[in-house]
Formats: structure tokens, sequence, C-alpha cells
């Protein structure tokens, strides 16, 4: 009678322990997010002072799996995604301006896009919720007092994204919106 039991715990555990195996397996396949990293050298305000973003450094040639044509204007378009989350935070006037170009003002965004990769769509679509062809954007940079010309803030940020239904131009280019959002936070919260 007791091995009889004994048989029966062993098949009653069985379930509960594939279960547990493949819980374990889905969660390693799981996507782990890329740390961003922001870092200021002194507590400041940009409360009322006008802020100036540089066009960001940026080669279409690092950018893989995503069409170049479709990536070649993201140094003026992350800027100008800047400016327009700073203006709707009520900064006064945010101005992009153009490497190399003079300006007055009291903050200066500039920074560099480092890596673009389309990721695989079709992996997306069939893996969403593990993280599989997710598309990422990376960019450093840093924020830098003009009258000082010392750096107030460093930045280093990733972001990801595996959603299915876009397409890998349209997927890095929601990236690069997240990455500008992170960006003007920056300043945002200084406030």
């Amino acid at each position: 009678m007791a091995i009889i039991e004994k048989n029966r715990l062993v098949f009653c555990a069985r379930p509960y322990a594939l279960c547990a195996a493949v819980l374990l397996l889905l969660g390693a396949g799981c996507a782990a997010t890329p740390p961003n990293l922001v870092s200021y050298s002194y507590p400041f305000s940009a409360k009322g002072r006008a802020v100036l973003i540089q066009q960001f450094a940026f080669n279409p040639g690092v950018s893989t799996k995503v069409s170049q044509d479709a990536v070649k204007n993201f140094g003026e378009l992350i800027a100008l995604d800047i400016q327009r989350f700073l203006g709707n935070a009520h900064f006064d006037h945010p101005l992009v301006i153009a490497p190399g170009e003079q300006a007055g003002g009291d903050f200066l965004i500039l920074g560099t896009i480092t890596r673009v990769n389309g990721g695989d769509a079709q992996e997306r679509r069939t893996f969403e919720v593990f993280g599989f062809g997710a598309t990422e954007v990376r960019a450093v940079g840093e924020v830098v007092e003009l009258a000082t010309s010392r750096p107030v803030a460093s930045f280093s940020l990733v972001k990801q994204t595996s959603y299915g239904w876009l397409d890998n131009e349209s997927a890095v280019r929601e990236n690069l919106r997240e990455v500008a959002r992170e960006i003007a936070a920056i300043l945002i919260e200084a406030r």
C-alpha cells in the first residue's frame, strides 16, 4: 500500500514540476531591458532659461536591419522631438541649432546616436512577449551650461521596442521618440 501512495505522489508532483520548468524556460527567454544612465554634475534649474538643442551626430552607416534612407535624418529628428517635448512642458522657446551654429542661450543639449538596430520583424510578430527581434536605439550626450562651459548632466540611453505590429523603420522611430522624451525629462525634472 505504501508503494502505491508513493507512486501517486510522484505522478501528482510531475505536472507541477513540468509547469515550473516551463515557466523557468519562458522567463529565461525574456529579453532584459538595457540600463539607462543619467548622471548630474551638480543641481541646476532650467526654468525660464534658454535651451538650445544641437542636432545629434549620427552616421546612418552604423544602422543595421533598417533602410539607411529611413534613418538618415535621425540626428535632426531627435533634436526636433526634444524641442517638442520641452515646448509641451512650457519651456520658453527651445531652439534647435545645426552643428557649429552659434546661438545665444543658457543650456545646450548635444549628443550622438551610437546605434540603430531594426531587429527582426518576423521574430517580433512571433515571439513579441519574449522580446525577440526587438529594435534598439542608443544615444549618448550631455547638457552643457553655456556660461561656464561645464556639463551639468550626462546621459547614455537605450530604448527597445518589441511591438509586433510595427515594421522596422516605424519601430526604430518610436525608439527615437522615447529617447528624446527621456532627454527632455532631464531638464523638465531639473525645473
